[in-house]
């Protein structure tokens, strides 16, 4: 909780598009185990000094408070366990309104990222915006690129996870 009542929070979601070698549509069971198991962790991004070498540190801050300025690390844990390869996964990260987005990154091979300003509706590579500005008196609307500050969600795209693979994707944001 930040000062004031405020709280981030971590919004994921996981969509798979495609089961290869397993089809689970077709089990009779009502509810099919599902072959990939999600954690989350929120940690606090520490600078150290250490033998005249400063490195970063991750402080775990699941349910604790964080100052504005803060750099937090939201790290989402994707283990496929499975006996097979699951492919086409879609993992969703919303940007909480009390953060700015910093970075997003994935340990996944060939992984593509994606960035939503629109709360999730539409996710591109590189997001643009439409803007009016006044060119010799007249308003013109262009399309320029939006600023990462105007992320809302991130998206990562996995094109496959093998059997018994665990992977990572992490979004730093700053605290307002």
């Amino acid at each position: 909780m930040f000062p004031g009542g405020t709280t981030v929070k971590t919004h994921l979601t996981l969509t798979a598009l495609a089961l290869t070698s397993v089809s689970f549509a077709a089990q009779a069971a009502p509810a099919a185990t599902s072959p990939i198991k999600l954690s989350g962790a929120t940690y606090s991004v520490a600078q150290v000094t250490e033998n005249g070498k400063t490195t970063e540190r991750l402080v775990d801050a699941s349910g604790k408070g964080a100052l504005p300025g803060s750099l937090l690390q939201m790290t989402q844990k994707v283990q496929n366990v499975s006996a097979r390869s699951v492919n086409g996964l879609r993992l969703n990260m919303r940007v909480d309104p009390a953060t700015i987005y910093q970075s997003a990154t994935c340990d996944a091979a060939k992984t593509n990222t994606l960035f939503s300003i629109d709360s999730g509706k539409t996710f591109s590579a590189n997001p643009t915006k439409t803007v009016t500005v006044t060119e010799n008196g007249k308003a013109t609307q262009r399309t320029v690129p939006a600023s990462p500050s105007e992320y809302t969600n991130v998206r990562w795209e996995l094109p496959s996870l093998a059997a018994s693979q665990t992977v990572n994707c992490n979004l730093r944001v700053r605290v307002k």
